[in-house]
């Protein structure tokens, strides 16, 4: 009887995947030496220098993966949407069904609001209102991200029962983006009184919007 042997890959195909592998590592490494430079140092400290400095990189090898500090930034910043993205969803899933993750998604959007790379992606966007070229390279990223972001609030309020679906995705979209203006306010100092007024307003209103369109939470 004969035995099956082990399947012996070429030389050169087994190097190219050797290289991928190190390519793929050495790109997380700068993606997240990135996000870390802009929560700590902001846009305008984000060198090149600067995060291959943070990664342990060469240069050579920063400008193979990314040819420009744009297309370097951009890859960051949707990095950091699609954490922030992971984040919310698993607080999502501490949740036993649809409607309670939909009652509870105004203080899970705060809770990553509050993530480091949250405080990464609002640094560049600010930086992209004087930066045309930085603004067009995050256009597709933002639209892919936020696509993604109604397809998950359509699902969930669908799921909960909604009667109004796409009612509940324009919510959605208000609450992150009042959300975000709220933490700009508070950094530079989270003590203000009226803004943390501001934020229970906004936990009220999201309370009245679930209440009309889940009906009156169960006692």
């Amino acid at each position: 009887m004969m035995q099956n042997k082990p399947v012996e890959l070429p030389q050169e195909y087994a190097a190219r995947r050797r290289t991928t592998r190190r390519g793929e590592e050495t790109r997380r490494q700068l993606i997240q030496a990135a996000i870390e430079c802009l929560c700590e140092r902001g846009y305008a400290a984000t060198s090149i220098e600067a995060v291959m400095e943070r990664a342990g990189v060469s240069r050579g090898s920063v400008l193979h993966q990314f040819p420009t500090r744009i297309a370097l930034i951009a890859a960051a910043v949707e990095s950091a949407m699609e954490i922030m993205m992971a984040d919310t969803r698993a607080r999502m899933r501490t949740l036993p069904d649809q409607a309670a993750r939909y009652r509870a998604m105004c203080d899970f959007y705060w809770e990553t609001q509050n993530i480091p790379e949250a405080a990464a992606v609002t640094e560049v966007l600010l930086a992209s209102r004087w930066d045309e070229a930085l603004a067009e390279a995050l256009r597709p990223v933002a639209m892919r991200v936020e696509a993604d972001i109604d397809t998950e609030t359509r699902a969930t309020a669908a799921g909960a029962g909604a009667q109004d679906v796409e009612a509940c995705v324009v919510h959605g979209r208000v609450m992150i983006l009042t959300l975000r203006g709220i933490t700009l306010e508070l950094m530079f100092d989270r003590g203000r009184a009226m803004i943390h007024r501001a934020l229970e307003q906004i936990r009220a209103q999201h309370i009245v919007h679930c209440n009309e369109m889940l009906g009156p939470r169960p006692r």
